[in-house]
C-alpha cells in the first residue's frame, strides 16, 4: 500500500510539475501577446490621430482651393468689365475722330455705366 501510495504520489508530483510547466509557458505567451496588443492599440490610437490631422490639413486646403479660385473667378469678371469700357471707348473715340456720330453714339451708348464699374477695380 505504501509503495502504492508511493509511485501515486510520484505520478502526482509528475503532473504537478508538468502542469506547472505548462502554466508558466502559458502565462509568459499571455503575456507577450498583452504587450504585442498594448502597443498595436498604442499605434492604432496613433495613426488615428495622424489621419484627423491629415484630414483637417485636406479639409483646409480644399477651403483655400475654393477660396482662390473663388478670387479667381471674380477677377476674371473685373477684367472682363474693364475690357469691355475699353472696347466701348475706343470705338466711340475712333468714331469721334472720324466724325462718325452714328458709330460715336452707339459705342457710347452703356459706356458711363459698363466705365463707372470698371473704375471700381482700377
Amino acid at each position: 500500500m505504501a509503495g502504492l501510495l508511493f509511485v501515486l504520489g510520484g505520478v502526482m508530483t509528475g503532473l504537478y510539475v508538468t502542469t506547472n510547466g505548462k502554466l508558466d509557458r502559458a502565462e509568459k505567451q499571455v503575456s507577450q501577446q498583452e504587450g504585442t496588443i498594448g502597443a498595436n492599440q498604442r499605434e492604432i490610437d496613433k495613426l488615428k490621430v495622424d489621419l484627423q490631422s491629415l484630414r483637417d490639413k485636406l479639409a483646409d486646403t480644399q477651403q483655400d482651393l475654393t477660396g482662390t479660385k473663388n478670387d479667381r473667378d471674380e477677377q476674371a469678371r473685373q477684367k472682363k468689365i474693364i475690357a469691355s469700357c475699353l472696347d466701348k471707348l475706343t470705338t466711340a473715340l475712333g468714331a469721334a475722330s472720324r466724325g462718325d456720330r452714328a458709330t460715336f453714339e452707339a459705342a457710347s451708348k452703356g459706356l458711363e455705366k459698363v466705365c463707372n464699374e470698371a473704375d471700381n477695380y482700377l
